[in-house]
C-alpha cells in the first residue's frame, strides 16, 4: 500500500503530461499518420505483419521490387502496438484502434522513462527532486521529439533502455545488476545498433573498474554473460534461424554474435580465474578484443568500416550526408543546436560542474560518478551524432532538476518581494533556456522573417493529395524518398525507394533516374517497371538533383521540357505533378 501511495504523485504527473502532449499534438493525431517516414513505414510494417506476413520476414515487398530487401528493424517495437490495436479494434474499429495505439504506446513509453528517471534520481538527491525530474522530462525537447503521440519509431524505446541500463549500475547486488544490465544492452542493440557507442560506455566503465579492483569482476562477468546469451536469444527470436553467411552491418548479425562468443570464451574465464595481476587482466582484454575482431573480419569484412560501409556511393553523396539527425552538431542550424542542447544538456552540464566544485553534502559520490560518466559520454556522442542528444538530455535531467530546485529555494528565500518575484520567474529560464533563447532571438531579430510555405506546396504534399493516388490503377511509382512511406500507407501502390538505406540499390537507381539524361532515365524506369512519376515542385530532394545535374531528367521537367514518352496525368483536387510513362513500342510495331 505504501509503495502504491508513493507512486501516486508520479502517476498524476504522467497523466498531466500525457494530457498536455495529446492536446499539443492533436492536429497530428487527427491525421492518423505518424510524424515522419520512419513512423509511417513502421506502421506499414505492422500492417503487413497483422495481415499475414511472417514475424521473421521484415521484407518490404512494395519497395524496390523485385529486388526488395528486409528492413533493419526487428519487430519488437511492433509488439505493444499490435497488442493495443487488437484489443481496441473490436471497440473502436480498425482505423481508430490504430490511431489510439499510436497515441498510447508512446505515452506508456514516456511513463516508463519518467519512472526510471525517478529511480535514478531519488537515491542521488531526494524524492522531491526525483518527482521534479519526471515533470521536467516534458520540457526536454530532444526527449519529447522522440516520445510523443504518433511517434512510434524505435528512438523512444532506446531512451528507455538507456535509462534502464544506467539504473542497473546503481544496484548493490552485482550479480543481479550485471544480469539486468546485459539483458538491457542486448535488447537495445537488437532494436538498433545506434545504441552501440553508449552500450560500449557501460562496458568500458565495468572493465576499467575490474582492471583496478578485481572484486568488480562480478558485475562485469554477469553483464557480459547475460549480454551474450540474451543477444543470441533475441536474434533467434526475431530471425528464426542462424546463417553465418548472411550478415548485415547495420544490425546484430551472425558475424557479430560469433565474434562476441569467441571474445567471451577468452574474457569470461579470465575474470573468474586470473590471479590478482593487473597486467594479466589487461593482456586478457587485449587477446579477447583481438580474436573477436579477427572473427568479425573473417565472417563480415565489409562491416569493419561501420554500418554504412557497403552503401552505394551515389546514395551516400545525395542522401546520407543530408540526413541531419545522423550528422555532427555543427552541421545543424543554429536554432536547432540551441534548442537541442540548451535545455537539460546545457543546464545539466553547468549543474554538474557546480556540484563537482562545491561538493554539497548528502550526495552519494559513487552514484554521482556513474551518472556523471554516462551523461558526459552521451553528451560527447551527441556532438557527433545529433540524434544522441535525446539520451544526453535524459541523463542530464537529474542535474538540471537539482539546479532548478536549488535556484527556486534560494529565490523564495529572498526578503525583498520584487527581487523574490523576479528571481522566481528567472527559474523558468533554467527549465527551457534553449527554446526561450530561440524565441527571444526571433522576436528581436531584424532579419527577414521566414517565408511561409506556399498553400499550393502544402496542398501538394498533403496526405489527402497522396491518398487520391488511389484513383490510379495499382502500379509501381517513382516519387521522392519521403513520399514513399505515406504512399505505401495510404494506397495499394508500390514505390521504387524510400529513405531507408537497406534498399540502397533502388535508392541509387532512383537518384540516377532523376539526374540522368531522359534516354538513360527511361531505360531505368522500364527496368523497374515504373508506370507513374509523382512529385511536388518544392521538394528539397528534387531541388538537389536539379542543382547537381542541370541536364538531368528532373531539371528538364522542372523547366517544362517534357520528354515525349511522359504523359501528364491530372487528378482532381490534388497539387501533385503526375506523369505516366508510355511503354516503349516494339520493333514490329514500327
Amino acid at each position: 500500500m505504501e509503495r502504491s501511495r508513493g507512486n501516486l504523485p508520479l502517476l498524476l504527473i504522467w497523466l498531466a503530461v500525457s494530457a498536455l502532449l495529446m492536446l499539443v499534438t492533436r492536429s497530428q493525431i487527427m491525421t492518423g499518420i505518424g510524424w515522419d517516414p520512419d513512423d509511417q513505414l513502421r506502421m506499414v510494417q505492422l500492417r503487413d505483419w497483422l495481415g499475414g506476413q511472417s514475424w521473421f520476414d521484415t521484407t518490404q515487398y512494395r519497395i524496390g521490387e523485385p529486388d526488395s530487401q528486409p528492413m533493419h528493424w526487428p519487430r519488437w517495437i511492433e509488439l505493444p502496438l499490435a497488442l493495443l490495436f487488437l484489443l481496441l479494434k473490436p471497440v473502436l474499429g480498425a482505423a481508430n484502434a490504430e490511431t489510439a495505439a499510436m497515441v498510447l504506446v508512446p505515452l506508456v513509453t514516456l511513463g516508463m522513462a519518467m519512472w526510471l528517471l525517478v529511480k535514478i534520481t531519488e537515491p542521488l538527491f531526494d524524492r522531491r527532486i526525483a518527482l521534479l525530474v519526471a515533470t521536467l522530462a516534458a520540457t526536454a525537447v530532444p526527449i519529447v521529439a522522440q516520445i510523443r503521440p504518433m511517434r512510434v519509431d524505435h528512438h523512444g524505446w532506446q531512451i528507455v533502455l538507456a535509462l534502464a541500463a544506467l539504473w542497473t549500475m546503481y544496484w548493490p547486488e552485482k550479480r543481479k545488476g550485471g544480469i539486468a544490465l546485459g539483458a538491457a544492452l542486448a535488447l537495445w542493440l537488437s532494436i538498433s545498433l545506434e545504441g552501440l557507442p553508449l552500450s560500449a560506455a557501460f562496458v568500458v566503465l565495468l572493465v576499467w573498474r575490474w582492471v583496478f579492483q578485481v572484486e568488480e569482476g562480478v558485475r562485469l562477468f554477469w553483464t557480459l554473460l547475460s549480454f551474450l546469451v540474451a543477444s543470441f536469444l533475441f536474434y533467434f527470436a526475431t530471425q528464426g534461424g542462424f546463417d553465418a553467411a548472411i550478415n548485415y552491418c547495420d544490425a546484430i548479425s551472425p558475424a557479430h554474435l560469433l565474434a562476441g562468443a569467441v571474445g567471451a570464451a577468452v574474457i569470461l574465464p579470465s575474470i573468474q580465474w586470473l590471479p590478482a595481476n593487473r597486467l594479466m587482466r589487461v593482456g586478457s582484454l587485449a587477446v579477447a578484443g583481438g580474436v573477436a575482431l579477427v572473427v568479425l573480419h573473417g565472417f563480415a569484412p565489409q562491416c569493419m568500416g561501420g554500418a554504412f560501409n557497403t552503401m552505394d556511393p551515389l546514395v551516400r553523396e545525395y542522401w546520407l550526408v543530408n540526413v541531419l539527425e545522423g550528422m555532427p552538431i555543427w552541421y545543424q542550424k543554429g536554432t536547432t543546436m540551441v534548442t537541442l542542447l540548451g535545455g537539460s544538456v546545457l543546464v545539466g552540464l553547468i549543474s554538474l560542474l557546480y556540484i563537482l566544485r562545491t561538493r554539497p553534502n548528502g550526495i552519494d559520490r559513487g552514484r554521482l560518478f556513474v551518472l556523471a560518466y554516462a551523461f558526459l559520454w552521451a553528451l560527447l556522442l551527441s556532438l557527433f551524432v545529433q540524434r544522441a542528444a535525446a539520451v544526453a538530455a535524459a541523463f542530464g535531467l537529474p542535474f538540471m532538476a537539482w539546479a532548478v530546485h536549488q535556484a527556486f529555494v534560494r529565490a523564495r528565500a529572498l526578503k525583498r518581494p520584487l527581487s523574490r518575484i523576479f528571481a522566481t520567474a528567472a527559474v523558468v529560464f533554467l527549465v527551457m533556456p534553449g527554446p526561450l533563447a530561440v524565441a527571444l532571438f526571433n522576436a528581436v531579430s531584424e532579419g527577414e522573417e521566414p517565408v511561409a510555405e506556399a498553400p499550393e506546396a502544402l496542398a501538394c504534399n498533403s496526405n489527402d493529395s497522396l491518398a487520391r493516388l488511389n484513383s490510379l490503377p495499382r502500379s509501381n511509382i517513382l516519387a521522392p524518398f519521403d513520399f514513399g512511406p505515406r504512399i505505401l500507407l495510404l494506397t495499394p501502390h508500390s514505390v521504387l525507394a524510400t529513405s531507408h538505406h537497406r534498399n540502397d540499390r533502388a535508392m541509387a537507381d532512383q537518384i540516377r533516374i532523376f539526374t540522368s539524361a531522359p534516354a538513360v532515365a527511361r531505360d531505368l524506369l522500364e527496368a523497374h517497371n515504373i508506370r507513374f512519376i509523382v512529385t511536388c515542385d518544392d521538394e528539397t530532394e528534387l531541388a538537389l538533383y536539379a542543382k547537381k545535374q542541370p541536364e538531368g531528367l528532373w531539371s528538364q521537367l522542372a523547366e517544362g521540357r517534357k520528354p515525349e514518352w511522359l504523359q501528364p496525368v491530372h487528378i482532381r483536387d490534388t497539387g501533385l505533378q503526375i506523369w505516366r510513362i508510355a511503354p516503349k513500342r516494339l520493333r514490329n510495331e514500327l
